[in-house]
């Protein structure tokens, strides 16, 4: 953490105990203005009184700084968000101990120090029915002060939850984004365009195959744009769609299979997830008729799905794959903690984490 930052904290944490200073000096004012009355049918005169006033004010913000300094104390120990009930009843009744404690034990010191008239006339220590009014208004005071804290925690959790999930989708769409210009990029045009401009002269039901292939391929991705997840069948019927393409255009250079359990064609995955795999393995490799590519797309118990590809040869761009990697890391990051695992061994497999339709994506706050 930087110095500017550290200081920021500090004048924020600084700020935060003098408000709580005056707000609970202020209501120590009130408190007290409301037992002299209670107890002599009067209001303290400012003026003959203000030696009692500003006593009772110091006790309130001393009170104040404890409380506050206690519950941020205590909001580590019990986490509002995992235990809210536990933490309202311990705070309600830890603040009810610290208040009458400090509360009564400063006002006897003032007493002694000066006489029990210090406060108003014909105060008492031994006086019950002062003792009781003070614990009852400290008790009702507290409550609504917890209530009003665990508020104020519920309102901030919420904003907060508000601000990180927003954040967090346009962080997906970022990503989705870079994934998008990928599969629109002006070079993929152009090599399909010279495709079906090949095979309109020597196989026109070809021809017009690869281009009904050619725009279900944009049609989805254009559909999933925005989407943070589609079905794993519906990404099936995609890249079998995009491997007829590639089909078109290296023969029998490449052979994808793909050979999945019906039992998770219903779980999701962040869209253009296969087609980028089997994308990059073609990018990544020299086909030709004596150097074949085979893709392999299968499941492992159902918990992960596996792209495997053989290798002929070499990577000659590892940057840009590697990008395309980081690419689909981030995005099933928002969706499960299990990890991608890339194995670059005789043959480059990728394992993706199976994410079941009642996963919710993945959300994280601060409390």
């Amino acid at each position: 953490m930087s110095d500017l930052s550290l200081r920021h904290l500090m004048n924020e944490r600084i700020r935060k105990i003098a408000i709580a200073a005056l707000v609970a000096g202020a209501a120590a004012g009130l408190f007290y203005a409301y037992l002299h009355f209670s107890e002599t049918a009067r209001f303290p005169h400012p003026i003959s009184a203000s030696t009692e006033i500003l006593s009772s004010v110091l006790i309130g913000a001393i009170l104040g700084v404890v409380l506050y300094l206690f519950n941020d104390l205590l909001d580590r120990w019990i986490p509002w968000r995992k235990y809210f009930a536990a933490r309202f009843l311990t705070g309600y009744l830890s603040n009810m101990v610290i208040a009458m404690t400090i509360s009564l034990g400063m006002a006897m010191i003032f007493i002694s120090l000066s006489e029990e008239t210090f406060f108003w006339t014909g105060l008492n220590r031994n006086d019950e029915d002062v003792i009781w009014k003070i614990s009852i208004l400290m008790l009702s005071a507290l409550f609504i002060y917890n209530v009003v804290y665990a508020l104020l925690y519920s309102y901030q959790h919420y904003a907060v939850a508000q601000i990180e999930n927003l954040q967090s989708e346009r962080k997906q769409l970022e990503l989705q984004f870079e994934a998008l210009k990928g599969q629109i990029s002006p070079h993929y045009l152009f090599n399909s365009l010279n495709t079906i401009s090949s095979l309109i002269f020597k196989d026109l039901p070809s021809a017009e195959q690869f281009i009904r292939r050619l725009a279900q391929t944009y049609q989805y991705i254009m559909a999933t744009q925005n989407k943070k997840y589609v079905l794993l069948k519906e990404e099936v019927d995609f890249v079998q769609s995009y491997y007829y393409l590639l089909r078109i255009r290296f023969q029998q250079q490449l052979n994808v299979e793909i050979n999945l359990p019906s039992g998770i064609m219903n779980s999701k995955i962040p869209p253009l997830t296969l087609q980028m795999l089997v994308e990059n393995a073609v990018k990544h490799n020299t086909l030709t008729s004596d150097k074949k590519l085979f893709i392999y797309i299968t499941a492992q118990d159902n918990t992960y799905l596996r792209v495997i590809n053989t290798k002929t040869a070499t990577l000659d761009s590892i940057s840009s794959f590697r990008v395309g990697l980081e690419n689909i890391r981030k995005r099933y990051s928002y969706f499960t903690d299990k990890r991608i695992e890339v194995k670059d061994e005789e043959k480059f497999t990728v394992s993706l984490p199976v994410i079941h339709k009642h996963e919710p994506a993945e959300q994280k706050f601060s409390a």
